[in-house]
C-alpha cells in the first residue's frame, strides 16, 4: 500500500487535472462536454477513495503504534469493517486568536471563520481530523470540489470563506460599490442602453401624426480571469486556524478590490489592465469633454483646489444624474481640500461634526480611494485630481462567477510552503462619458497650470 504522503501527493495531481479540465473548457467560452464530464467526474471519484484510503492508512498506523506490547492473555476486539469510516474526535473553538478582519467578532462569526479554517486544515493542509470534522458538519469537500458544474473545480473555498472574501472585496473596493454590478450568464453579455427616445410633435386638426422612434444600441461586458497568486507556511497548529482563515479571506479581498479600483479608474486598456480602459483615462481621451472640467488657472495642485473648482465641476452634472453623485478623491484631497474648505467657512460646526463617519460635501458623500492622486507636491496639469457624478450611470461591472480558490502542496515544496491561487472573472466597461457636445453622468477635476 502506497505511503500517506504519496497517496497525498497523488490527490493533488488528480485534484490539478480536474481543475485543468473545467479551466479549458472555460477559456473557450463553452461549458464542458459529456467527454469533460466524464473524466471531470473520473476525477472526483479517484478522489473519494484516496480520501477512504488515507484515513484508513493513518488509522492502521495510529493502532499498530498503541500496539506494539499485546498481552497474549488479553482477547482482541472484533475488528471494525475495513471501509468504516474513523470517528472525528469532538474540536473546540480556539478561545485564543488576532482581531479578526474578515469575519464579525461573534459567535456566530467565530463559528463561521472556525468553519473556514477546518477546510483549509483539510484541503491546504492535509489535515485527516479536519476532514472528518468537516464532513461532519455538513461541509462535505468533495461537493466542494464538484458543487455544480460551472464553478467547479480545484478546491472550492466553502461558503463562509467565500462570503467572507466577498464581502470584504465590497467593503475594500471602492469602483464596486459605486457603479451597477451586472450578472453574467455567460462570458460575453450584452446589455442594452438607450440612445434616443420618443419626440413629441404638434399636429393640426385632421392631419396624421409624426411618428418616432426610440433608439438603442448595446454595451459588451467580455468575462476577463483575474487571480492572485500567493504562498503559506505548512506549519500552522490547530489553534491558529481561525487567524488563518480570516488573514487568507482579507488578502484574497484586498488584492482583488485594489485591482478592480485600479484598472476602473485608471486603467489604460493594455493586457496587464484587463483590456480595460478606466474612467478618468477615458474622461481626458478628447472625445469626452463634457466630462472634464478645468481648474481655475494655476490650481494644478490638490491644497490649490478652492470651493469655487468644486462647485464648477458639481455644475455640470445633469439633473438626472444627480441622485446617487458622489466626491471622489484620495484621503490627502479629503483633507486639504474638502476639510481645509469647510474649516475656513466656519471650523468644527455641528453639520461638520456630524459628517466624521461619512464624510459630505454640498450635502453629496465623499468617497475615499488611493487610487485618486494624493500627493501634495506633485503637479496635475490636464490630469484627474478629484471626480464627481454618479458613477453607477456611466459604468457597469459584469461578474461572470463567484470567488474560485485553488490549493497546492507542491509548487513551492522546496521552500516547505503551500501555494493558494484565488481567481475570479468579471469585466468593466465604461460606456456613458457624455461628448464633446452630449452632458455626462460623470466628470473629473483636471490641474490648470
Amino acid at each position: 500500500m502506497k505511503s500517506v504522503a504519496e497517496m497525498q501527493n497523488e490527490r493533488t495531481q488528480i485534484m490539478a487535472e480536474a481543475e485543468e479540465i473545467l479551466e479549458t473548457a472555460e477559456e473557450n467560452g463553452r461549458s464542458p462536454g459529456d467527454e469533460e464530464k466524464e473524466r471531470f467526474n473520473l476525477c472526483l471519484a479517484k478522489v473519494e477513495q484516496l480520501d477512504a484510503d488515507i484515513a484508513l492508512k493513518l488509522e492502521l498506523e495510529a493502532k499498530q503504534k498503541a500496539s506494539i506490547k499485546i498481552d497474549p492473555a488479553h482477547k482482541p476486539a472484533p475488528a471494525e469493517p475495513m471501509m468504516a469510516k474513523p470517528k472525528a474526535e469532538s474540536v473546540s473553538i480556539p478561545r485564543s486568536y488576532g482581531k479578526m478582519v474578515a469575519f464579525p467578532k461573534t459567535p456566530e462569526g467565530e463559528m463561521r471563520a472556525f468553519k473556514a479554517g477546518q477546510f483549509i486544515m483539510a484541503t491546504l493542509y492535509g489535515s485527516t481530523k479536519a476532514a472528518d470534522w468537516c464532513r461532519q458538519n455538513g461541509m462535505n469537500i468533495r461537493s466542494a470540489l464538484a458543487g455544480g458544474i460551472n464553478t467547479a473545480g480545484g478546491v472550492l473555498v466553502p461558503e463562509e470563506l467565500e462570503r467572507a472574501i466577498i464581502d470584504l472585496r465590497e467593503q475594500y473596493g471602492v469602483f464596486r460599490r459605486l457603479v451597477r454590478v451586472r450578472p453574467m450568464g455567460s462570458d460575453t453579455t450584452n446589455i442594452p442602453r438607450r440612445t434616443g427616445g420618443l419626440t413629441a410633435y404638434y399636429t393640426g386638426e385632421n392631419t396624421a401624426g409624426t411618428e418616432s422612434d426610440a433608439s438603442w444600441d448595446n454595451v459588451q461586458l467580455v468575462a476577463k480571469k483575474l487571480m492572485v497568486l500567493t504562498r503559506m507556511s505548512s506549519e500552522v497548529s490547530e489553534d491558529a486556524i481561525i487567524d488563518l482563515a480570516d488573514a487568507m479571506a482579507s488578502e484574497i479581498a484586498y488584492a482583488f478590490a485594489l485591482k478592480e479600483d485600479t484598472v476602473g479608474f485608471t486603467g489604460t486598456g493594455i493586457s496587464t489592465d484587463g483590456g480595460i480602459t478606466g474612467v478618468n483615462v477615458k474622461a481626458i481621451d478628447g472625445n469626452h469633454s463634457k466630462a472634464v472640467v478645468e481648474a481655475v488657472a494655476t490650481h494644478d495642485k490638490l491644497e490649490e483646489i478652492t470651493d469655487a473648482d468644486l462647485i464648477n465641476l458639481m455644475s455640470v452634472i445633469p439633473m438626472y444624474a444627480r441622485a446617487g453623485s458622489s466626491w471622489i478623491c484620495s484621503p490627502t484631497a479629503l483633507d486639504v481640500v474638502f476639510n481645509a474648505i469647510k474649516v475656513a467657512g466656519g471650523g468644527n460646526t455641528r453639520d461638520m461634526l456630524g459628517d466624521l463617519d461619512t464624510p459630505r460635501f454640498l450635502g453629496y458623500p465623499i468617497v475615499v480611494t488611493d487610487i485618486y492622486p494624493d500627493n501634495v507636491a506633485t503637479v496635475y496639469n490636464n490630469l484627474p485630481m478629484i471626480g464627481f457624478g454618479n458613477l453607477g450611470m456611466a459604468c457597469s461591472l459584469g461578474d461572470r462567477r463567484g470567488i474560485r480558490v485553488a490549493l497546492s502542496s507542491e509548487q513551492y515544496w522546496e521552500e516547505d510552503q503551500i501555494g493558494v491561487k484565488g481567481t475570479m472573472r468579471h469585466d468593466i466597461n465604461v460606456h456613458d462619458l457624455g461628448s464633446t457636445t452630449v452632458k455626462s453622468p460623470f466628470a473629473v477635476l483636471i490641474g490648470n497650470t
